[in-house]
This record gives structure tokens, sequence and C-alpha cells, in this order.
């Protein structure tokens, strides 16, 4: 029952990664997460798709075929935070491997990942920065882990 979160870039803003690493902390004592950067690649226009490519692969790389990989996807599945909640652990107790989501680059990803996603899951109808996005994540998995350890975070 382990969480992984694959992202393309290490956060540039330290507000960004002060409150990823502040969610990452008070989650630890609830679930085993932890976040794993892939080197964004910068494209021209032209090169664009050769980065979406490059960066899709290294997300895939070393997710195992028993994981259940999640895609961060605008066209993903929408929940408020209770059914996130119940899904989470519902998918967390069927999963021979490990949960891993997946966010892609500002590009986003190749049609590869979208193909090997188990669940596509979108965090607003908004348009985020994926820098907020991996923040928004991280905060949604603490509530979820709140959620249904009763407390009052979540009211």
């Amino acid at each position: 029952m382990k969480i992984r979160i694959r992202a393309v870039g290490t956060p540039k803003a330290a507000y960004f990664r002060e409150g990823v690493e502040d969610y990452l902390c008070r989650l630890q004592k609830h679930l085993p997460v932890s976040i794993e950067y892939v080197q964004a690649k910068s494209g021209r226009r032209k090169d664009r798709a050769k980065a979406v490519a490059e960066e899709t692969s290294k997300l895939i790389d070393g997710v195992l075929e028993r994981d259940h990989v999640v895609l961060l996807d605008e066209g993903g599945r929408m929940m408020g935070s209770r059914d996130f909640s119940k899904w989470l652990y519902k998918t967390l107790g069927t999963t021979q491997g490990s949960l891993v989501f997946c966010e892609g680059g500002a590009y986003g990803v190749s049609e590869e990942l979208h193909k090997r996603a188990d669940s596509t899951i979108s965090l607003s109808e908004m348009t985020f920065p994926h820098e907020l996005c991996l923040l928004v994540l991280v905060e949604q998995l603490y509530r979820a882990a709140m959620i249904r350890a009763g407390s009052s975070y979540h009211h």
C-alpha cells in the first residue's frame, strides 16, 4: 500500500516546494508516499512532441505492470474530496503494486501514458501550472487521509 507520485520537473518556486514538503511530511504519518521527479525537457515549438515523448518515457520508466497508474489530466474524472478519499482507499486495497500518480510537464504526456493509465483524474476544470497541480495533489491526498481518520481537518 504505497503511493508514488511521478512528476515532470521539480517545483522552481520556493513556496511550491515548501508547500509540497509540508503536506508530504504530514501525510507520511498516515500513508507511505514518495515523490519522484523526472527531468523536464525544454523544447521549442517544433521540438515539443519529442520533449513530451521523452518526458513520458521517463515517467513510465520504473512503473511495474502490477502498479495502478493514475494519470492527472484535464479530461479525467472529477471527484469531490470525500469521493476521492473513498476511491483512494478502495484502490489502495485492491492494487497489488503501488498506486502511481503521474503528472506530465507543461505540454502534457504522450498517448503511451494515456493507454497505460488505469485511472485518469482531473483536479479541476480550471487550468493550473503543473507545480500548483502537484501541491493540490499532495494536499488532497492528505485531506483524503484525514477524512478517513475522521479528523476535523476536512469540515
